[in-house]
């Protein structure tokens, strides 16, 4: 329940994290460092004649090396939003993914925001009910997407589990129960409830999880701040997210279906243009045709090990690879304005097959995120790839 304000002066707390000082906390090694060899499996890209610019796929094998992964230790701390972390003196940085990317370019913006969002919380009242508890801060800028969440959150959570056994994690409550705000969460956002199911998924005990509250301030005994299990410099897992996040499910199918077609949700951004064209292809092809949302995340764990060929748009969709057989082939449509990496990376980590289609004509302009805009799919030159990529099954 809540307890005492805090008082004390927010402008000025000091602002430390891994990437000002490494040395900043104790800290002990969770996972060693270690090196993998990494050997993509040869795919083929296409851009239709709209494309006025080409990417290039790095299909060629590469050694990667994974640090440490530490765990730091912060005593007696304080949040707020959800993943802001700071006490009387000092304001904690390292929940933050963009940082994780690029802390150069982005650690103006999040000590800003961070120290804002403090200074609103500085008469709160304080809730006391983890105040004797070690936790894990789950959340980061990234929560919003399926990708950051399945690839980089839950596998901190599993680690986190086993190296901390009487620890809790302390994750959003509209997550961790569907509370009030969690409908506005998912539609902002435009993700769907998945979130939640993976908790399930993965057997997180309900006794191991601290629903916390964006409007409120919560006191902790102790704070891991751990790292994430990613090398964020390639844009890849570490070797140990595959085996953990394949850990529950069903012993491997033996595939026999030969294609199925992922669509975007319908609310969904960077969407398809010509959307009823490009069903007409697949129908003609036999393609098996499902909307995300309709799936709940264990038939869609089943979707992706069940086909030999998975069509989707290059974006969060893409996560549920780490489900799919080795092997497994991926033929992904994009605006060729988007080259996201972190898909592609993916699918070398989980040993599948990635084929591309860059797409050249934009539909739809986003004004503020480019990333964003709709396009639109050469028909006939899908047509031709997919009796290209179809043709193998035989």
């Amino acid at each position: 329940m809540p307890g005492a304000v805090h008082h004390f002066d927010p402008s000025r707390l000091q602002v430390t994290s891994k990437f000002i000082d490494p040395e900043y906390a104790p800290k002990a090694v969770v996972l060693p460092a270690i090196s993998r060899l990494m050997r993509p499996l040869p795919g083929r890209l296409w851009h239709d004649k709209a494309c006025n610019q080409w990417i290039e796929r790095r299909f060629s094998a590469r050694r990667i090396q994974f640090a440490h992964t530490l765990a730091r230790t912060i005593d007696y701390p304080l949040l707020t939003k959800e993943m802001i972390l700071f006490d009387e003196n000092r304001m904690y940085l390292d929940t933050s993914i963009r940082l994780e990317y690029s802390a150069d370019d982005y650690l103006p913006e999040v000590t800003k925001q961070c120290a804002e969002a403090i200074t609103a919380s500085a008469g709160a009242p304080v809730d006391e009910r983890f105040s004797n508890d070690t936790l894990l801060i789950s959340y980061n800028e990234g929560g919003g997407t399926w990708g950051h969440h399945l690839l980089q959150n839950i596998p901190r959570m599993l680690l986190f589990l086993d190296a901390f056994p009487s620890g809790k994690i302390a994750v959003p409550i509209w997550q961790a129960e569907g509370a009030p705000g969690y409908e506005e969460a998912l539609a902002f956002y435009n993700i769907a409830p998945s979130y939640a199911e993976t908790l399930t998924l993965y057997n997180i005990p309900k006794e191991r999880i601290a629903p916390v509250d964006a409007g409120t301030v919560y006191r902790f005994k102790q704070v891991i701040l751990l790292d994430y299990l990613f090398n964020f410099e390639i844009g890849t897992p570490h070797p140990k997210v595959l085996p953990l996040l394949r850990t529950p499910r069903r012993p491997a199918a033996r595939g026999g279906k030969k294609a199925a077609f992922i669509k975007r949700r319908i609310e969904s951004r960077r969407a398809i243009g010509n959307e009823g064209a490009v069903d007409g292809v697949m129908e003609r092809h036999g393609i098996d045709v499902y909307g995300a949302d309709e799936l709940p995340l264990r038939a869609q764990i089943e979707l992706w090990q069940s086909y030999d060929l998975v069509i989707a748009t290059l974006g969060s969709d893409l996560t549920n690879m780490v489900y799919a057989r080795r092997g497994t082939r991926v033929l992904v449509l994009a605006p060729h304005w988007f080259g996201d990496g972190f898909f592609f990376e993916l699918s070398v980590a989980a040993g599948v097959q990635w084929h591309e289609l860059r797409c050249g004509h934009m539909t739809w302009r986003d004004e503020e995120e480019e990333r964003f805009s709709s396009f639109a799919i050469d028909v006939r030159l899908l047509d031709f790839i997919l009796t290209s990529l179809l043709q193998l099954n035989l």
